[in-house]
């Protein structure tokens, strides 16, 4: 089936043109900007998702996420918004376009990477964990998947969906679903549901030994079976997989990978900083030229795996001896992400001959040796704060009396991650040594935070689904009301009303504005007197005006309605006029009234002198008019008593000689 996204105008702005990925919760496409008139990448979550607020909130905490950070080695994030469609309402991000290809692609077409493509994709993505970890976020999915190769050499980290800030206390399972990839989950995410920045260092950790070996560290059949072993299992040294590994990098793998997290470089910063330590140690390109793959040119075999039989690939070096530290104003790095670095001249100049260089070696390792002893022998006593988070009260004294520590409670805490009654929060945190005399702090979670109903007023359904997800809270239906102020599609009101503090994820009904009030006007006004039909229209609620216009009309009695202006069944807003056409007295030839449309009941006269009969008509709002000037009693009128006539309407009078 045809992409319906595909060249479809988002927003009046982006137009998709092609589609690059398909992720279980958002499509990629290459998409154009019409208004600056640029190429970008348009990611959509899938319509099905858009009901599901945690996935909404999870889509734009992304763009949140890499909104706080400022580094060429992350895809920046250029727009967000959302659209209603056929397909019902599209959330998208709008991001760089990077043309090349994921690093999972790279290494399904290589297997594995040499040392320099190594340090060439690794070096930016510990840059990316640096900077995103100084700005108070956790990626929490640090994979191949996630890291682009540019065709020009540049390496960017993406999908930033799971981030969280480091503040917040992160879970790696949600609801029964594991948030990561098991692979690369190190093991407090499984045992304890929790991740920090150093849980992103065992990732990236994880994928440096994949870029090494070309395989996890890993594997089973089942991700549990995986889980398992990353809990229960060391991540062995990639020189224990591939021939030729330099021990320096072995080094920098097994610490990121360290089941401890306190034994792995404490941020993305420090990780950087370790590698670049390492630098002038590993193989780099040759002298007279700068590396630089573009992760675009021609594929090489990768070495032979380590194993039974297996000899040197060709081309491999002999071992080399024990080299000694360089200072790190020897290393050149551009930090720009395409053309690598050479090897530092003053590196090479001020090798020493075989026999120094072992000694050297040796010196270094026994002074760092003996600092590490005696730092023991004085801190060796000291006891470390067990890990708490998400323990339930019994739970956390019980860890905390085992291991004589004392403790007390702060106030309690509204926490997303933890249910109410667990361990939110701890000072000091997990791992630090303390004295005998350290108090631990422990806050308890009361529970979810609440929500806060925002004032919707004014907003279209659309900016109100925006509004609701990012408080947390849902839409419960709409309901439709007339409404004199509030235009047509807007919010008049919510239930529960604007201000009001409820549970997360709340259903809230909106109140929308069908437009002006309307009534349809009634079927059986036709036959009524006027003041029956006036009264049925009040009954309405409308504010009708009403008016009276007298017709000659067969079909009904004098004095009833034989029409409606506009006609029965007909629909009317408020301060519409409604006519009411009545039937006059066909007799009459008494002219037209005053204009006001009150009707009257015209008096018996009749026996009444000139005098009294026009006081009495006068009395009613009616004029009299005789022919006969020199007679003074009346003999007739017309029209006759009890017919209606408009207000200052004239009634004849046939007069005759009487007393």
């Amino acid at each position: 089936m045809a992409d319906p996204v595909i060249g479809r105008l988002l927003d009046g702005r982006y137009t998709a043109q092609e589609r690059l990925a398909v992720g279980g919760m958002a499509t990629v496409y290459v998409a154009h900007d019409n208004r600056l008139d640029r190429f970008v990448a348009l990611k959509i979550m899938h319509p099905t998702l858009s009901h599901d607020p945690e996935f909404v909130a999870r889509f734009h905490r992304e763009a949140n996420a890499v909104a706080r950070l400022s580094t060429p080695r992350v895809v920046s994030i250029l727009d967000q918004g959302s659209d209603r469609t056929a397909a019902g309402v599209l959330h998208y991000l709008v991001m760089e376009l990077v043309r090349g290809r994921s690093l999972r692609e790279y290494l399904t077409t290589r297997g594995r990477l040499t040392v320099p493509e190594v340090v060439e994709i690794f070096e930016p993505v510990a840059e990316a964990l640096a900077a995103a970890h100084a700005a108070g976020i956790i990626h929490r999915d640090i994979k191949p998947e996630n890291i682009l190769l540019g065709d020009d050499g540049q390496v960017k980290v993406a999908d930033f969906g799971l981030a969280r800030p480091v503040s917040q206390p992160t879970q790696a399972v949600t609801g029964g679903v594991v948030m990561g990839t098991v692979g690369y989950l190190a093991p407090e995410q499984v045992t304890h549901g929790t991740a920090g920045m150093r849980s992103d260092v065992y990732a990236a950790g994880v994928m440096l030994f994949e870029m090494i070996t070309g395989q996890l560290p890993h594997n089973g059949e089942t991700p549990m079976s995986v889980a398992y072993q990353s809990v229960h299992g060391d991540v062995p040294a990639p020189s224990s997989v591939v021939f030729d590994v330099p021990a320096e990098l072995d080094s920098l793998t097994l610490r990121a990978t360290a089941r401890d997290p306190n034994h792995r470089p404490a941020d993305g910063a420090a990780l950087l900083a370790e590698l670049r330590a390492i630098l002038p140690y590993l193989p780099a390109p040759g002298d007279d030229e700068e590396y630089h793959s573009g992760f675009t040119g021609p594929l090489q075999a990768p070495p032979p795996l380590r194993g039974p039989g297996a000899g040197a690939y060709p081309g491999a070096q002999p071992a080399q001896p024990p080299r000694p530290p360089v200072a790190p104003t020897s290393m050149i790095s551009t930090g720009s992400g395409q053309g690598r670095r050479r090897r530092p001249q003053e590196a090479r100049s001020g090798r020493l001959p075989a026999g120094p260089a072992v000694i050297a070696g040796v010196v270094v390792v026994c002074l760092v040796l003996g600092v590490v002893l005696f730092r023991a022998l004085l801190g060796g006593t000291k006891p470390e704060v067990p890990l708490l988070l998400g323990l339930t009260k019994a739970a956390a004294e019980k860890n905390l009396n085992e291991a004589g520590i004392r403790f007390q409670y702060g106030e309690t805490l509204a926490s997303d991650t933890y249910p109410e009654g667990q361990v939110a929060e701890q000072d000091p945190e997990t791992g630090a040594k303390i004295s005998d005399d350290t108090v631990v702090t422990l806050r308890l979670s009361s529970g979810t935070p609440k929500a806060t109903v925002p004032d919707l007023s004014g907003k279209t359904a659309d900016e109100a689904q925006v509004a609701l997800t990012q408080a947390k809270l849902t839409i419960g239906g709409r309901t439709a009301e007339a409404n004199d102020t509030v235009p047509e599609n807007q919010i008049i009101r919510t239930e529960p009303q604007a201000g009001t503090a409820v549970e997360r994820n709340t259903p809230v009904s909106l109140i929308v504005s069908s437009g002006p009030s309307t009534a349809e006007i009634p079927t059986d006004l036709v036959g009524l007197t006027y003041d029956e039909a006036k009264a049925k229209l009040d009954e309405l609620g409308l504010s009708l005006t009403v008016k009276q216009s007298l017709i000659t009309d067969d079909s009904v009695e004098p004095g009833q309605v034989a029409r409606t202006s506009p006609s029965p069944g007909q629909r009317v807003n408020a301060g519409a006029t409604v006519t009411l056409f009545v039937a006059k007295d066909s007799d009459s030839d008494s002219g037209g009234g005053d204009g006001s449309g009150v009707m009257v009941t015209v008096p018996n006269v009749v026996g009444k002198s000139w005098s009294d009969a026009e006081r009495i008509l006068n009395r009613v709002g009616l004029k009299a008019t005789r022919q006969d000037w020199l007679l003074n009693k009346v003999k007739s009128q017309k029209p006759k008593a009890g017919s209606k006539l408009e207000r200052g309407s004239t009634v004849q009078l046939q007069m005759e000689w009487g007393l």
